[in-house]
């Protein structure tokens, strides 16, 4: 501590995980080809004892083997690089604490970290160039020709955050208390942030995964909440009506109490579902939004986005054929988020030490929306860049007695 009122922290470490989304889930899958969706075909069930193995102890479970799974010719399957390591973050910080006054404390944080070694997926074995031609033609670009366009998962991801913390607590014998914190931060990645969980996003081009790195789809600029815990001034000991009895009873030990979320709006880009290079890089079903972004040529920026244009339309285009679209991973925003929740409690006590809490309750009470992300798919062309979904719940009230005893 510098002094009395003011301290310092600083700290830094680094930690060990396991793989994400289908990475996870291979850990306990084992077989003789090096893929996941051959393990589970029917035609590999035999009254042969299967080995239940994992990458990290691959002699786990040794039983009997089982027959040989079917060739990967022709298949759409799901590989996993056999050399994958286990990833790893690094994380730091510095802060200072200031106590501006008894019952009010400021703190202010700078919070950093880099992490290694993620989890990338996406169709690979596809042709190694965009261009024209014959299905058999871009099969013949591919690197193994022989097997399909395949998901690999590699250990090759990296992100980095930085964020800045602000927060004021007030604590005061009058039973007010009230906690703003703020927090500006930056997220990126490369491919998509956890795997297809979070963005539902495929990679463009898996030979230039760098082309994808990007702010991360749970990245969210700024990021605002206030909460306040405040006793009413009325019953005993309190500036109004301060009298005992029935009437305190009544009046006394009513509590306001309310919560402010303001946050930026999530990230998206704009794509089409359609295999414009011709590489053979298209399973929307699987890898999420399509792989193709749209080419940008102006500004998708409006001065009043609407749910019927949230954003300019006309700032998107389809690529030229036989290429990739030049706008970026997660260049949009949608909706920034809002919500205020109130609440009003009141404590009867009874008994020694046994009360009854009422609770009348508002989420969401000014029945505020937050859009979801608009139609960003440019081949739906009816309803691109409106928006048909929305991120928040309506006004939910809510009545409860709660037992204290």
């Amino acid at each position: 501590s510098l002094n009395d009122k003011t301290l310092l922290r600083a700290s830094f470490g680094m930690f060990n995980d396991l793989w994400a989304g289908v990475m996870q889930t291979v850990q306990g899958i084992g077989g003789d080809w090096p893929s996941v969706a051959q393990i589970l075909t029917p035609a590999l069930n035999t009254s042969n004892q299967v080995a239940t193995v994992n990458w990290q102890d691959p002699l786990a479970g040794l039983g009997s083997a089982g027959l040989p799974a079917p060739t990967p010719f022709g298949q759409v399957e799901w590989y996993r690089d056999p050399k994958a390591k286990n990833p790893y973050s690094e994380q730091w910080n510095f802060g200072v604490q200031r106590q501006l006054s008894p019952n009010t404390v400021m703190t202010a944080n700078y919070v950093g970290s880099q992490s290694h070694r993620l989890t990338v997926g996406g169709l690979y074995n596809v042709a190694l160039t965009p261009g024209p031609g014959t299905p058999a033609q871009v099969t013949a670009r591919q690197p193994f020709p022989y097997i399909s366009p395949t998901f690999y998962d590699r250990s090759i991801g990296n992100s980095s955050y930085n964020g800045f913390q602000f927060s004021t607590n007030h604590h005061s014998s009058s039973g007010l208390s009230y906690l703003v914190a703020y927090t500006w931060s930056k997220s990126i990645d490369v491919g998509c942030s956890g795997f297809f969980g979070i963005e539902s996003c495929s990679i463009q081009n898996p030979y230039n995964i760098k082309g994808d790195r990007s702010v991360s789809g749970f990245d969210l600029t700024h990021v605002l909440t206030a909460s306040a815990v405040a006793p009413l001034p009325f019953g005993k000991g309190r500036r109004f009506a301060n009298s005992s009895g029935l009437v305190n009873y009544l009046i006394g030990n009513w509590q306001l109490n309310g919560i402010l979320t303001l946050t930026s709006g999530v990230p998206y880009y704009v794509y089409i579902s359609s295999d414009i290079p011709n590489i053979g890089n298209f399973a929307p079903a699987i890898a999420g939004n399509g792989n193709v972004r749209a080419n940008q040529v102006g500004d998708p920026h409006l001065s009043n986005p609407s749910t019927q244009e949230w954003f300019n339309t006309a700032a998107f285009a389809p690529p030229a054929p036989f290429t990739f679209g030049n706008s970026g991973r997660n260049s949009l925003r949608a909706d920034w988020f809002k919500n205020l929740d109130l609440s009003l409690f009141k404590d009867f006590p009874f008994g020694e030490s046994k009360s009854l809490q009422f609770r009348a309750e508002a989420f969401n009470v000014t029945n505020t929306p937050t859009w979801g992300i608009p139609v960003n798919d440019l081949n739906n062309h009816a309803q691109f860049g409106t928006i048909t979904t929305t991120r928040s719940t309506e006004r939910q009230l809510q009545l409860s007695l709660k037992l204290y005893f």
